[in-house]
């Protein structure tokens, strides 16, 4: 399924320095996820429900938020990863795998960003290193 992670950012390059990589791979990482859904609505959101447990369980995961726009058929989740180890395992483990089979859904985009923490702490993002 080529293009799935078109647009993704790229990770802080080695000869930054090692606490530069250090930071890259121990600091909270955001996921992006949007693609467009092609089953009836109701049935979309069966499916998230049925599908939220096991992605409770994801190693890393602190947090995930589910969105969609049903005008335009249309599904968001953003997802926080404790680092960008976590965050890649999930999309090799779990997401591409599942995601990849689903013939219900399409279009597909995949955006991985690192976190302003200080600014997102001054206006509450739920990002704390607990």
């Amino acid at each position: 399924m080529a293009g799935y992670l078109a647009g993704s950012t790229t990770s802080i390059e080695p000869q930054i320095g090692s606490q530069a990589v250090q930071a890259a791979t121990t600091s909270n990482r955001i996921l992006q996820i949007n693609f467009k859904y092609n089953t009836s609505t109701s049935d979309f959101k069966q499916q998230m429900l049925d599908n939220a447990p096991r992605l409770g369980s994801v190693k890393g995961l602190k947090w995930k938020i589910w969105s969609m726009d049903e005008t335009n058929r249309e599904a968001s989740g953003y997802y926080l990863f404790e680092n960008e180890t976590a965050l890649d395992a999930y999309l090799k483990n779990v997401f591409f795998v599942g995601m990849g089979n689903n013939p219900t859904v399409s279009n597909i985009v995949v955006k991985k960003f690192e976190i302003l923490e200080e600014p997102t702490s001054m206006t509450r993002g739920p990002i704390s290193k607990n």
